[in-house]
């Protein structure tokens, strides 16, 4: 047991100026990829509710008179996360890798991952010591307290108190401050770290990403719309070539604890060295899909849209230049209308969205593939007007 995580990965860096978001080109590297899973988990102890308690006082994580409630957290798919409520002593949250992830669709991934995680909250909770500026509502990271490297899982702070922003946001809660809170948090994350400052080698290597975001939102919708594989592949080369700074890989309201105190950025399992117009792209898919949900009160939620965007276009060119910034919103046009098609048709789908909503999705995001849209400006304003034509704003 660690208090810090100090491990040496078994996957070295590539080159930043490689193309490391390829897919598994033979069968002799997926034999490979799989004896790697196995070695991984073959002696992994899992937790769960039910056994944490026992695994905690085992590795003295826990007074011995001490008694303790273990809940799971619900949300999430590719992890075990228990909530370890103490009666004196604050409480934490212990987080597990798994290796196949709980979608209906076959989906697999190296709890290796979960190092990748600590290394990417670490770096974001060093950002946040910058306090040269600030958002409207205080954002923190959790705090890591101890690892366990043979069986993929570590502990962190708990956030008391809390609701999802997606919780919120689903029961027709809209705060500006929020997002605007998360567009200066993003702008952060991006900005402070161009061109790779303070980010580690192995951010560099983009493999869980590529797993976990690439494959199962990108090349799934390729697969499923084969005229869309053209468009499909730009857009993945565009990822690959387009180095520039950090990049969370998951940023989304279900991943931001709303409490009494501010904001909790959790989720840092795909971070890595690369294209920070995916994280805007999927940031506001998330966003939209809400509007297209809301029907006739969209227009509430694409006010979030603009909040955003201005709130990160400020922290973002704060720490780089104006210059900078065009070229990432002109990429996170295609990232922005692919992560939309993908909750539709990817591997891991919405679950709130009526069929005939599904199908304007589908139908508006396939035409932007199709036919390039041109700016981020151009994609929202086709989202505006399609929820005009159809919900009558």
């Amino acid at each position: 047991m660690e208090q810090v995580p100090n491990r040496q990965r078994r996957f070295g860096p590539e080159p930043p100026g490689e193309d490391v978001e390829r897919t598994t080109a033979s069968a002799n590297r997926q034999l490979l990829d799989r004896v790697a899973r196995h070695l991984d988990t073959a002696a992994m102890q899992l937790i769960n509710e039910h056994t944490a308690e026992a695994y905690l006082r085992q590795n003295n994580l826990l007074a011995p008179d001490e008694e303790v409630l273990v809940r799971e957290l619900p949300g999430g798919v590719s992890n075990v996360v228990l909530y370890v409520t103490r009666p004196i002593e604050p409480d934490f949250v212990v987080k597990q890798a798994r290796e196949q992830l709980r979608v209906a669709a076959p989906w697999f991934c190296s709890v290796e991952r979960i190092w990748r995680e600590v290394e990417t909250m670490q770096v974001c909770t060093e950002l946040l010591t910058d306090s040269s500026t600030g958002p409207p509502i205080p954002t923190a990271t959790p705090d890591l307290l101890f690892s366990d490297n043979d069986n993929f899982l570590y502990g962190m702070s708990a956030v008391g108190n809390h609701e999802t922003w997606k919780q919120q946001l689903l029961r027709g809660e809209v705060c500006e401050d929020v997002a605007r809170s998360c567009g200066w948090l993003m702008g952060r994350l991006h900005g402070g770290t161009w061109g790779g400052r303070l980010l580690p080698n192995s951010l560099h290597d983009r493999q869980f990403f590529d797993a976990l975001r690439v494959d199962p939102y990108y090349r799934e919708i390729a697969r499923v719309h084969a005229e869309l594989t053209p468009a499909i592949d730009r857009l993945i080369n565009s990822l690959a070539s387009s180095i520039c700074c950090l990049v969370h890989g998951d940023f989304s309201p279900k991943n931001l604890l709303v409490h009494a105190q501010g904001l909790v950025l959790i989720d840092f399992e795909v971070g890595h060295f690369g294209d920070p117009a995916f994280d805007i792209g999927f940031f506001l898919s998330h966003l939209a899909l809400k509007a297209f949900r809301a029907g006739d009160d969209s227009s509430k939620y694409l006010t979030l849209i603009a909040v955003f965007r201005e709130a990160y276009a400020d922290e973002f060119c704060r720490l780089t230049s104006e210059p900078e910034l065009l070229p990432v919103e002109q990429r996170a046009a295609a990232n922005l209308a692919a992560c939309l098609l993908a909750r539709i048709d990817g591997k891991s789908q919405v679950d709130y969205l009526t069929e005939p909503t599904r199908t304007l999705v589908r139908n508006i995001t396939r035409a932007m593939l199709l036919n390039s849209a041109a700016s981020l400006d151009d994609v929202i304003h086709q989202i505006h007007s399609t929820l005009q034509k159809n919900h009558k704003l």
